[in-house]
């Protein structure tokens, strides 16, 4: 039976009107890469959901109509008994106002009607298949694009036969039934035009366009006998509620009222019959099917039941469409559903049938993708031919050493609101798309990576008065004519459903609206960032000419225009930056990347525009094709190219459904490692200088090296895996020695296979001989410099190029049974780039502990990365304070307190005889003491001897001086010691004032 879903389907199979970004263009044909790239392809999808109809069924044998991509004409497909589908070929273009049964099976024979013109006109000749034999025979129609008499048009098949329209006497048609090796029978005649709605080898059911002012007649004609019946004589040419064409019957529905008439005996009279259901739509011999429209999800529902009403009214789920009676009175139709694969079903007792063979699966095929975008390295592609709702797919980019590559395409979302027309931007990980359908306004609505919603979609009644200028994820700027008389944009905010007007040639970018302002009555205009967040206005630039179509990426800002409405050039600028650059805007508006430029080029013949990119970190300013941009697969679908804003990508697609991704980028050092200098002396350490550097692609480079403005080096080389790894020895290019010194070095890398130059990486490398040295210096004694337990170190270098210290300290202890040992070298400070510091104030390791003997060290780093030996010791003592416990003190002594003191205190004594005993065990012997203008005299005897006289006289008072040092030995050994006071000089000196005493150890 023919697909009557043309009139009574809820959801018209209408074309949704195709919005374009503005910064698309369609010029000439699609070619491949003009040019070396860096590409990858993304084969034509294959959809396991793909679109198929006009379905015709008899008995075991089922055939359809289906679409094997956008580009291409339908073809017919035969499925036996659920078996493997067989293509029958390309069918005929059926873009006329009446049926074409393109193709169709009766009676176990398969009628395809084909067109041998190129162009795709209405069928010239049906071939007839016999399934059970094999035999094939082909009937000619005559067909004439004129109408004048003799012009033929095919109808329906009839059995072994087809009906065709033919004219005569200019404006009558007559329907015939033709069939191999007989002449013509004429059916009906008289009339205007004739549509078949449905037919088998025995009857048609046949709509009448009568003589001008006639009425519309609905006959049953019968082949055998010629008897014809009307059966309806509707007004227009709507047709009835419902028909019904089965082996048995015939019949028009209306409510729930079926009048039929048996197809033995089509001149008797009809009988009435009455349905279970009013709203009943297609009658088979067991079944009842209607359309019912569901708001919640903007879908025709299909309802099916027992025609007897022996089943109830069951939702059959899924997208149910193209339903149809065949010759042996069953019903089928096409049946989308996530647990289904697309099939041809068959229905039984308003039930899809689940017996052998009642089910074909229709075969997949390439998917129409009707819009691409690209952001941030993810290609989103929109596929509406699978089902009513449509399909967005993300694959992500990428492009290292081995080549560009793009994954697997995944299912980002399956819309549930309507078809996906077009995706028009991405940004931000976020997708916007034109959706709707003939029962909704047309909208735009955001999406996340993972298919949520985000905020209020932009609905439009009219979604051809809207242009998407800008998207940044968040907000639209959107050109409504309603409202350009006024010269402005509108910006929506999708989080809140927020509308404003904005200033016309605005632009988004990073949360901020970008607009140009003249400056009162100058020649000058302010480029305004307005943060859409605070709404702080600040000045981005300043240019001396009218700004057109403002795009902005990071710091940089492109005027597509720079002057009068007609000016064909544009200008690149910095933010904060006097210089500028022209942009030619005469063939395309110029679209700014992040670091890419993309302007376009016209052939020599204007039929061509290619891409080209230009990278706006490399250091040359050349551009470089990337591919001429492919035309669209019809006015209204989506231009089949597009560019990545935030990552160097373009992607074009060509008529086979092939999407083709360029890497428009420069290559860039993902790692490196470039030692600061080096020291060619033949030690074995750091001999050479190896920097390393690691690109994403491969690349030819040069290392130059220079002293001041004279090039003393340069290395080349290439690297197919993108490691740079050059080696200097020190050597000039004649093989001697080159000059200590820093040098500066300059890395260029070009893509070996684009050419594109990369950024140019430098640096300074410092080259020396001489390992580097330093000194250490401290008090040998601590209360020398202070009268706490501090040290005063100080360092410094004595080679050139010394950059940094690293500072060590040691200090000798007494372990358990009573032996002094040196500890090991611990850090105190590292890499420092001071030259003093002092040892028991804030950053210390340690606080000193009197009576042990502190060693410091330093060892220099240089500006060539060295690192010298730890230097010579410099050592200080803790003394003893005059109040420690180790000092016994015997006869007359006074402790006294001096600020300026060794620790505050003194002992004081003028009586001869009297002294102070302790042990010593250490190398080296000092006594502290004060000297005074009435300073006495005293003797150091070791072990029993006396090894000294010290005299503490001085015109001026003179605090923590070192008056006695005698040298105990090489090992440390204990010794006996006593300070003895003697008779003073005069009685006025006689006083012996002792601060502390240290043992070096």
């Amino acid at each position: 039976m023919p697909p009557l879903r043309r009139r009574f389907l809820a959801v018209p199979a209408a074309a949704l009107t195709a919005l374009a970004v503005t910064q698309a263009v369609t010029v000439g044909p699609a070619v491949a890469a003009v040019a070396a790239d860096v590409s990858t392809t993304l084969a034509a999808r294959t959809t396991s959901v793909p679109a198929a109809g006009d379905i015709s069924g008899s008995g075991q044998a089922v055939v359809w109509r289906q679409k094997t991509s956008a580009d291409t004409r339908a073809h017919g497909w035969l499925a036996v008994s659920g078996g493997t589908p067989q293509d029958l070929g390309r069918l005929a273009d059926t873009d006329e106002t009446v049926t074409v049964h393109a193709v169709s099976v009766q009676d176990g024979v398969v009628a395809a009607a084909t067109s041998t013109d190129p162009n795709g006109a209405l069928a010239d000749h049906v071939t007839l298949r016999d399934l059970g034999s094999g035999a094939e025979d082909v009937l000619p129609v005559a067909y004439d694009s004129s109408g004048a008499a003799g012009d033929e048009r095919y109808r329906a098949q009839a059995g072994d036969g087809i009906l065709v329209q033919q004219s005569y006497d200019d404006d009558l048609v007559r329907l015939v039934l033709r069939t191999p090796n007989s002449a013509d029978q004429t059916l009906l005649s008289g009339d205007e035009q004739y549509e078949v709605l449905a037919s088998d080898a025995h009857g048609a059911l046949v709509l009448r366009r009568t003589a001008p002012g006639w009425d519309h007649r609905i006959v049953y004609v019968d082949f055998a006998t010629g008897t014809t019946v009307t059966v309806a004589e509707p007004t227009t040419d709507e047709l009835p509620q419902g028909l019904e064409f089965t082996p048995g019957h015939v019949g028009v529905v209306d409510g729930a009222t079926l009048t039929e008439w048996q197809r033995s005996a089509p001149g008797d009279g009809p009988s009435k019959v009455t349905l279970p259901y009013a709203d009943a739509r297609w009658i088979s011999d067991d079944t009842l099917a209607w359309y019912r429209w569901s708001a919640a999800d903007g879908a025709a529902e299909l309802f099916a039941m027992a025609r007897d009403g022996s089943t109830p009214a069951t939702d059959l789920g899924g997208t149910a469409t193209d339903l149809s009676v065949g010759d042996d009175g069953r019903m089928r139709l096409t049946l989308y559903r996530d647990d289904v694969d697309a099939a041809i079903q068959t229905l039984t007792d308003g039930r899809i049938s689940t017996a052998a063979g009642d089910a074909t699966t229709i075969p997949a095929g390439p998917a129409r993708l009707d819009a691409l975008a690209l952001s941030g390295g993810a290609l989103y592609t929109a596929d509406d031919s699978s089902r009513r709702q449509g399909v967005l797919l993300r694959s992500a980019l990428s492009a290292g050493p081995a080549g560009a590559s793009a994954s697997t395409p995944s299912r980002v979302l399956a819309y549930t609101g309507g078809l996906v027309h077009q995706t028009l931007a991405a940004a931000g990980g976020r997708v916007l798309v034109e959706q709707g359908s003939a029962y909704e306004p047309g909208h735009f609505q955001v999406y996340d990576e993972d298919g949520t919603p985000v905020g209020t979609p932009l609905n439009y009644a009219d979604v051809s008065v809207v242009s998407v200028v800008d998207f940044d994820g968040e907000r639209a700027l959107v050109s409504d004519k309603t409202t350009a008389s006024d010269g402005t944009l509108l910006l929506y905010t999708f989080e809140g459903g927020h509308t404003q007007r904005v200033p016309s040639g605005s632009a988004l970018y990073g949360g901020a609206l970008y607009s140009s302002v003249r400056n009162g009555t100058t020649s000058t205009w302010s480029i305004r960032r307005t943060d859409l967040t605070t709404g702080t206005v600040t000045t981005a630039a300043t240019v001396n000419c009218l700004p057109g179509g403002l795009q902005v990426r990071g710091s940089r800002i492109l005027l597509t225009t720079c002057g009068t409405a007609a000016s064909t050039t544009g200008l690149l600028l910095k933010a904060g930056s006097s210089a500028t650059t022209t942009v030619d805007s005469s063939v395309h508006t110029p679209i700014l990347g992040t670091d890419v430029l993309y302007t376009f080029t016209k052939s020599s013949d204007g039929t061509a525009v290619t891409l080209n990119a230009q990278s706006l970190t490399g250091t040359s300013a050349e551009t470089q094709p990337l591919f001429t941009l492919p035309d669209k697969a019809d006015t209204g679908a989506a231009d089949r190219w597009a560019v990545d804003r935030d990552a160097p990508w373009a992607a074009w697609m060509d008529d086979t459904g092939v999407t083709h991704v360029v890497w428009a980028g420069v290559p860039t050092a993902a790692s490196s490692a470039a030692p600061a200098g080096f020291s060619p002396n033949g030690d074995g350490k750091t001999d050479t200088w190896a920097p390393t550097w690691t690109y994403d692609r491969p690349v030819s480079w040069t290392l130059s090296l220079k002293s001041g403005t004279t090039q003393v080096r340069s290395l080349i080389g290439t690297s197919t895996a993108g490691k740079v790894a050059p080696v200097w020895n020190g050597t000039t290019p004649t093989g001697s020695a080159a000059a200590e010194g820093a040098y500066t070095w300059t890395l260029t890398a070009r893509d070996t296979v684009t050419g594109r130059a990369a950024a140019d990486i430098t640096g300074k490398v410092t080259l020396r001989r001489t390992v580097p040295a330093a000194t250490v210096t401290s008090p040998t004694v601590a209360s020398s410099a202070a009268t706490t337990a501090s040290v005063p170190v100080s360092w410094s270098a004595k080679t050139a190029g010394v950059k940094s210290y690293d500072i060590g300290w040691r200090v000798a202890t007494r372990n358990s049974t009573g032996v002094w040992k040196l500890g090991s070298l611990q850090t105190w400070r590292t890499g420092t780039t001071a030259t003093s510091a002092v040892f028991g104030k804030a950053g210390s390791p340690v606080k000193p502990v009197a009576g042990l003997t502190y060693r410091f060290y330093v060892r220099a780093h240089d500006d060539a990365g060295q690192t010298g030996a730890w230097s010579k010791a410099a050592a200080t003592g803790i003394p003893v304070d005059d109040r420690a416990t180790a000092l016994r003190y015997t006869g007359t002594w006074k402790s006294v307190a001096a600020t300026s003191a060794w620790s505050g205190t003194e002992r004081v004594s003028a009586t001869k005889g009297a002294y102070v005993s302790f042990t010593a065990d250490g190398t080296q012997l000092r006594v502290v003491a004060t000297r005074k203008s009435d300073g006495g005299r005293f003797a150091v005897v070791v072990d029993g001897k006396t090894v000294g006289t010290v005299n503490t006289y001085a015109a001026r008072t003179a605090y923590r001086q070192v008056v006695f040092t005698r040298t105990l030995g090489t090992t440390i050994k204990t010794h006996k010691v006593q300070l003895r006071i003697l008779s003073g000089s005069t009685s006025a000196r006689s006083t012996v004032t002792l601060d502390a005493v240290m043992v070096t150890r």
